[in-house]
């Protein structure tokens, strides 16, 4: 039986994060190509198909030869060698013998029984005359295996190349490519549903009449969850209407894993959301956290298990539960693991806000001996939006009474995880 938190109740962040993680279990895996991998979290470890390289090979264009062959070279006294022929990025290497020197190509198989190649520009080259054919002057000893790239040097086959709970970026791709890998497990994508309420709203595009404003929230969402590894599967309006909010969460809950909705959620009269959830027959597992802005927060699961997260109307309390409760919930979907703050040194004294965590706007920066500073900016209400434009993390400012003096240290974390 899950804990359910009524309406009056207040819990701090710590409570309400750990009650949100500890019931979510990571999404299934499915298997995509190599191609449309990118942005997804693997489901296990994968390892190299492939040894890379494959094979050892020239690292730069120059002459492949037994090291043994130049020991006795000098610049007064330089050893000249006849060369045997051309080898190519492409083709197979040849038979040779241990004494031969060859022309070989940056990527060209280096045959066995040579091992070192000697750059181009550190050799003079003499063309054959009388059917003779071209010779070449080393004045400096090879040791062995100089400019040469050993087979396995970069990945060994059967090597754990990414491990699970990664997500991958370009250069996962990159490296997955070159050791053989060409489809591989990934955890599903969270299916997210938006719904933005408010008789106020009206949409981009349209014109305002008096009283009304833009919809900044679902601009943002859209914006945001894709970034987040998310598939929208909607982004729609309800007006502050019990009938009309039930019929649209009906519908988004179908087909999705997490339904978010702004607005709704507080004290007010049109604050519908907690009583038509549980018309719904859903769980309100917590509503109101003692944190500031986005105090309101209501999180529940509808039937069929679809989570739901009832976020305030004012922008900056969505940023807010977003950042510090959504994100860790599709983190934890995809099996990513949790984020750790960083800690930076106030540049002025900060203000607690007694038992409310406080989460600021703030700029972070590295100073001249190398310290995390911090400084929050000011305008920190809830409905102001500029401030986050200048902003580049969120202060935590933890619960308690009294100032925090400057040089003291609070927690951060950038403004959105590292996408």
């Amino acid at each position: 039986m899950l804990t359910v938190w009524q309406d009056t109740a207040v819990i701090s962040y710590a409570e309400a994060l750990d009650l949100l993680l500890t019931r979510i279990a990571v999404l299934p895996a499915r298997t995509v190509g190599l191609a449309g991998a990118s942005g997804a979290v693997t489901a296990s470890a994968i390892a190299a198909r492939l040894s890379v390289p494959g094979f050892a090979n020239a690292a730069m264009d120059g002459y492949a030869l037994h090291a043994e062959a130049s020991r006795a070279a000098s610049a007064a006294a330089p050893v000249e060698l006849a060369v045997s022929g051309l080898i190519a990025a492409g083709t197979p290497a040849p038979r040779v013998q241990a004494q031969e020197v060859w022309e070989i190509l940056t990527g060209a198989p280096v045959p066995d029984g040579l091992d070192a190649v000697v750059p181009l520009e550190r050799v003079t080259r003499r063309d054959g005359r009388d059917g003779t054919g071209p010779r070449i002057l080393i004045s400096e000893p090879l040791r062995s295996g100089q400019n040469i790239r050993q087979a396995g040097e970069d990945f060994a086959r059967g090597e754990i190349v990414v491990t699970r709970g990664t997500r991958l970026g370009p250069h996962h791709v990159m490296g997955l490519a070159a050791c053989g890998v060409d489809e591989l497990p990934v955890v599903r994508a969270p299916r997210v549903a938006v719904l933005t309420t408010g008789n106020e709203l009206r949409a981009q595009g349209t014109d305002l009449a008096p009283g009304q404003i833009r919809d900044a929230n679902g601009p943002y969402l859209r914006s945001l969850l894709p970034q987040l590894g998310a598939e929208l599967t909607t982004v729609t309006t309800a007006t502050d209407s019990a009938a009309h909010l039930r019929e649209q969460l009906e519908a988004l809950a179908t087909g999705a894993d997490l339904v978010l909705t702004t607005g709704g959620v507080s004290a007010g009269r049109l604050d519908l959301l907690p009583a038509v959830v549980r018309e719904l027959g859903g769980e309100v597992l917590l509503h109101k956290v003692a944190i500031r802005p986005g105090k309101p927060l209501l999180h529940a699961r509808l039937p069929g298990g679809v989570l739901l997260f009832g976020l305030p109307g004012n922008p900056l309390a969505v940023a807010v539960c977003m950042r510090f409760f959504v994100i860790p919930a599709l983190r934890a979907l995809q099996g990513l693991a949790a984020e750790v703050p960083l800690p930076a040194f106030t540049t002025d004294a900060v203000r607690r806000r007694g038992a409310l965590r406080f989460f600021a706007k703030a700029v972070l920066a590295t100073d001249a001996t190398g310290q995390r500073r911090v400084r929050i900016l000011p305008g920190q209400e809830s409905f102001r939006i500029a401030p986050l434009l200048s902003a580049n993390c969120w202060a935590i400012v933890p619960e308690g009474d009294g100032d925090i003096p400057a040089g003291g240290l609070l927690e951060t974390l950038p403004l959105y995880p590292d996408l």
